[in-house]
């Protein structure tokens, strides 16, 4: 492999968690040792969907929902003092959207300070640098692009300059790893997202909300989606619009490997080219 590092990103809907692992299968059949990390998951690099407590406030949590401690706990890894805990992928009976709700205040992501946000994941990076299996390839999906210029956008007004050094400086980090990016292009975000609307209905809306309402939900509590038009189901194709334009700009910019693929339907094509730039560039 002449990569170390796999980066998969896209807007939602563009079949990144699907790639990912249909990569990952067809390397392990080819003898490679793979490492997955999807969105969400306890991560060596990244934060998404992650609670970063302290002591005092994970014991906390734990008193407000003691019939989860085990669950809670089999998802947290303990660094530098800090509990990281992968809460979105807690699985018990009793498990709520309160809790979920809960869980949010403790996000860095909901970090109003940019500069720490950006030295915690740097920090992140820097030791991941030092400590990763040169013998592995790493797939992260949906990592590098998707969170962080959401919070950069929404919750910081960025500019494209200040995104482009942003995602440059996380890269600068790894760059001995020899990372690529393979970025999946949707030529019509409208259709994707309310295909994905209904695909990803809540199949106990009693207990959890819709993706489509989360998403919502989400918008509305930043700090720049209203001025920037970006609330409610339009603002959300408007800014998923936004998005890839901008993600694309900056791939075209970095001097990292990148390739964008365009699926139009046909995604085994695309996994089949996937599999066939890792092989020329061998």
């Amino acid at each position: 492999m002449k990569h170390n590092i796999l980066f998969i990103e896209g807007l939602p809907g563009s079949g990144k968690t699907t790639f990912a692992r249909r990569l990952k299968k067809h390397y392990e059949q080819q003898g490679v040792d793979v490492a997955l990390f999807n969105e969400g998951d306890l991560h060596p690099i990244d934060l998404a969907w992650c609670s970063y407590c302290t002591k005092d406030q994970f014991d906390e949590i734990i008193q407000r929902f003691p019939n989860i401690e085990e669950a809670l706990r089999s998802v947290t890894s303990i660094e530098d003092g800090k509990y990281i805990s992968a809460y979105t992928r807690v699985s018990h009976p009793s498990v709520t959207q309160e809790f979920y709700d809960y869980m949010e205040q403790f996000e860095v992501y909901r970090y109003t300070d940019l500069q720490r946000f950006l030295d915690v994941h740097i920090k992140r990076w820097s030791y991941f640098n030092l400590h990763f299996d040169p013998r592995k390839l790493y797939i992260f999906e949906c990592i590098l692009l998707q969170n962080h210029i959401t919070e950069l956008v929404l919750n910081h007004n960025a500019s494209y300059h200040d995104m482009y050094q942003y995602i440059e400086t996380l890269l600068q980090q790894i760059n001995n790893q020899k990372p690529v990016i393979y970025y999946i292009k949707q030529n019509n975000i409208e259709r994707t997202f309310h295909r994905i609307i209904e695909e990803r209905r809540s199949d106990q809306p009693d207990l959890y909300r819709d993706w489509i309402d989360n998403v919502i939900r989400y918008l509305d509590t930043t700090k720049y989606a209203e001025e920037l038009q970006f609330t409610g189901i339009e603002g959300m194709i408007r800014y998923g619009t936004y998005r890839q334009e901008t993600e694309c700009s900056i791939l075209d910019d970095l001097p990292v490997d990148s390739h964008v693929f365009e699926p139009e339907e046909d995604y085994d094509r695309v996994f089949t080219e996937m599999i066939q730039k890792e092989e020329t560039n061998e």
